[in-house]
């Protein structure tokens, strides 16, 4: 691992983008175990800069020992808009926007590859992730087919059962060092 000049490890980073859409968001900052985090749409980080969400991403899993991790989203489409991503999913699903609908498909690919070769895996979609069945789809994808079958931990849950988002405000926001809680 590389190291600056006072001895600390240097974030390696890295994304992954298909036609603009964001299949994987890659970080690694040393030794230690590897986490998958599922979200629900990307907003602007890169393999550049971060935005809140990976910030805080960055910050838990440092504190809880692991030595990187790789992100995935239901759906991969770039906005920080869930209105946006939804009124996009809508239309591939339903509208004749092939090559959206496509696109979707090819992300589960990448998500459950990803959860796979991963050490621990977290989701944290929140209640923004408005499609039970997309969702039972992609978790099915993950936790079925090719081993391993991993377990989902999430650091906290809606009143729904929906993993809390990092981003969750006022009495829902996630503390920094929050235990996670398996949730499937």
């Amino acid at each position: 691992m590389e190291t600056d000049l006072l001895g600390n490890s240097v974030m390696r980073r890295d994304a992954c983008f298909a036609d603009g859409n964001r299949r994987r968001l890659t970080r690694d900052w040393g030794p230690g175990p590897r986490a998958f985090v599922l979200g629900c749409n990307p907003s602007d980080a890169d393999a550049l800069k971060d935005d809140p969400t990976s910030l805080w991403w960055n910050a838990w899993l440092r504190l809880f020992g692991f030595g990187g991790y790789d992100a995935g989203n239901l759906y991969s489409f770039c906005t920080s808009s869930p209105a946006v991503c939804r009124r996009r999913y809508e239309e591939a699903i339903a509208g004749p926007n092939w090559h959206d609908r496509d696109e979707l498909f090819a992300n589960i690919d990448a998500v459950a590859s990803m959860a796979k070769r991963a050490d621990q895996v977290f989701v944290c979609f929140g209640n923004i992730a408005w499609d039970q069945d997309w969702i039972e789809h992609v978790v099915e994808e993950i936790q079925t087919g090719i081993e391993p079958y991993p377990d989902l931990w999430c650091w906290g849950k809606t009143k729904s059962g929906a993993p809390t988002h990092p981003m969750a405000r006022g009495k829902h926001r996630i503390p920094k060092d929050q235990k996670p809680i398996l949730w499937r």
